[in-house]
């Protein structure tokens, strides 16, 4: 791999500046809600560049350039369809998000279906936030071990022990902090000047559109099974992903979420293109890689001058490490909040819930670790992570915003029969289809349909109030 001393500099500096601010962030989270939530005050700048950071990782710069390299613009639905659930997130959800005191989405789950209903959606989006992780640990992994040529494993082990330290030390804020930089980082490295760069080596615009088959022209090109499998993985998830509603919980006020939500929708959009342009550049002048998810960094590595190299390279970096931070730290609330600290009978003194929150983080940052060494594959990791959180929870969340009046059987029984669809189809089918998220949406929303019409006994939804506080026992008390 051809790259300098300055370059080496330039990533040595990245990842010595992002632990540096992840450690003078932890200065800020006194409490559990700056801890898991910055305090409840961002301003717009501060969240846009957050909840784009945080969707934008590496499944969609590795995955979203090998997609190019093998199909073209087809690869652009990965990113897109990430675009299209932040933006439907931010006309659909951000504005009754905002209004809520919640730390997670099974706060929300449970207000409507009881705490049984919020026990099986916190196992459920536990599995998603964690496999999230693990793919961005696994993509750090790829970028360090195709820049430097150290032994996959230790890549792992060196990328994601770095965004494990540092979410464990400051939580939230550090992921804040640490994400404005990785934005920046980002957009000028991946958004800009990677793309230019590679069409350059390519001879030009005109050159390059002249050298790719004709099928990679055609956003179609990945055929409609693949292709609208992504729009059912992310469009949903993004939606009710944990991950992103502890960032809308970080807003200071509805209008601030709502706004940076659609603006990093689109920013993914733009950022699709992007991706998907430096995996057809290098297809064109590197054509018979021996592993296609090799691609961007192979590219990046070969047509980048000096000093750019290793700033695209960081940026890349950058954009993993940001969703890993973010995914680690939304499982650790599901651990602490919705699991340890809902049932357990003594609550921890005021001072002691961060102590405890953070021993969650590096609980589950040793989990993600494991993981990321068993799987070792990041679009399988996207399928699974997706798969559940989409086929499952999908339907029942949304029917507590949509219904004014429903039964709390509704939400326990959809989520029973979907986990069931969801995984029995895993296994007959694998995981590059997209049946698997069809079965368990619709058999989610068969049994939620069927139980709520005979159930006799409904109650309002808690969602038409202002906050959560003193509505949770809502579904407990209309069975």
């Amino acid at each position: 791999m051809a790259l300098s001393f300055i370059d080496y500099v330039i990533i040595a500096l990245y990842f010595v500046v992002i632990v540096a601010i992840g450690f003078i962030a932890a200065r800020f989270a006194k409490t559990q809600e700056d801890y898991l939530v910055a305090g409840r005050r961002l301003s717009f700048p501060l969240f846009f560049g957050c909840m784009a950071a945080l969707t934008l990782g590496g499944g969609s710069t590795i995955g979203s350039a090998q997609l190019g390299y093998q199909f073209g613009f087809g690869g652009i639905w990965l990113n897109l369809s990430i675009g299209l659930g932040l933006i439907a997130a931010g006309f659909l959800v951000t504005t009754k998000l905002s209004k809520l005191r919640a730390l997670s989405v099974n706060e929300v789950v449970e207000s409507s279906y009881g705490p049984t209903a919020r026990v099986f959606s916190s196992v459920l989006t536990l599995i998603y936030t964690l496999t999230l992780s693990v793919v961005q640990v696994i993509s750090i992994g790829t970028i360090i071990n195709g820049t430097i040529g150290l032994d996959p494993r230790l890549s792992m082990v060196l990328g994601g022990g770095i965004v494990i330290l540092y979410t464990f030390v400051g939580g939230m804020w550090s992921v804040t902090m640490t994400d404005i930089v990785q934005f920046a980082v980002k957009t000028v490295g991946i958004l800009i000047l990677a793309p230019l760069f590679c069409i350059s080596a390519a001879g030009g615009w005109d050159a390059l559109m002249s050298k790719v088959p004709e099928t990679y022209l055609s956003v179609g090109s990945m055929g409609f099974d693949k292709s609208f499998s992504y729009i059912v993985l992310y469009v949903p998830g993004l939606i009710i992903g944990q991950d992103i509603w502890q960032r809308i919980f970080t807003a200071k006020n509805e209008t601030v979420s709502k706004r940076g939500t659609i603006g990093a929708g689109l920013y993914s959009i733009l950022y699709a293109f992007a991706t998907v342009i430096i995996g057809m550049s290098v297809a064109v002048l590197l054509p018979h890689l021996d592993n296609p998810q090799n691609a961007f960094v192979t590219g990046i590595s070969t047509f980048l001058p000096v000093g750019v190299r290793g700033l695209v390279l960081a940026a890349a970096m950058a954009a993993t490490m940001s969703v890993s931070s973010g995914t680690i730290l939304a499982s650790s609330t599901i651990l602490y909040n919705d699991l340890y600290a809902r049932f357990c009978k003594s609550q921890p003194h005021r001072l002691k819930e961060v102590t405890a929150t953070r021993l969650s983080a590096l609980v589950i940052g040793m989990v993600v670790m494991a993981c990321s060494l068993w799987i070792n594959d990041v679009l399988v990791g996207i399928d699974i992570c997706y798969g559940y959180l989409s086929g499952c929870v999908f339907v029942p969340l949304v029917a507590s915003f949509v219904l004014k009046r429903f039964s709390p059987k509704a939400g326990l029984y959809a989520l029973g029969a979907s986990s069931v669809a969801v995984t029995v189809s895993f296994l007959a089918l694998g995981t590059a289809s997209s049946l698997p998220i069809v079965a368990g949406m619709a058999s989610g929303l068969a049994a939620y349909t069927i139980v709520n019409i005979v159930s006799k006994k409904k109650i309002p939804s808690p969602l038409h109030g202002s906050s959560l506080g003193g509505s949770t026992g809502n579904a407990e008390q209309g069975e």
